[in-house]
């Protein structure tokens, strides 16, 4: 994984069984999503849904499941940019 995400992943606090609306898991929450937003957009918008999930008991344990998933995709999505702004261009001609 990347670098921000990478570290947000490994704090990520346990979310399933935390206060979502708590000072320190709203703090961290709002960190993640816009680490995120800041790779992929359509997945900052995806990680916002499954977050909103946290608040319905029923749903937590799946939202927070999605949510560590969702800061997997970006990390990888992160890591083949990065490769891709590596990668020399062949001239064309």
């Amino acid at each position: 994984m990347a670098g921000e995400v990478e570290h947000l992943w490994q704090s990520m606090p346990d979310l399933a069984n935390l206060d979502p609306l708590s000072k320190e898991v709203s703090s961290w929450l709002d960190r993640a999503y816009e680490a995120v937003r800041r790779i992929d957009r359509a997945e900052g918008v995806i990680f916002r849904m499954h977050q909103g999930y946290l608040l319905h008991p029923a749903e937590k344990v799946v939202a927070s499941a999605e949510i560590a998933h969702t800061l997997e995709r970006a990390a990888r999505t992160r890591a083949i940019i990065r490769t891709l702004e590596d990668t020399p261009r062949r001239k064309a001609g």
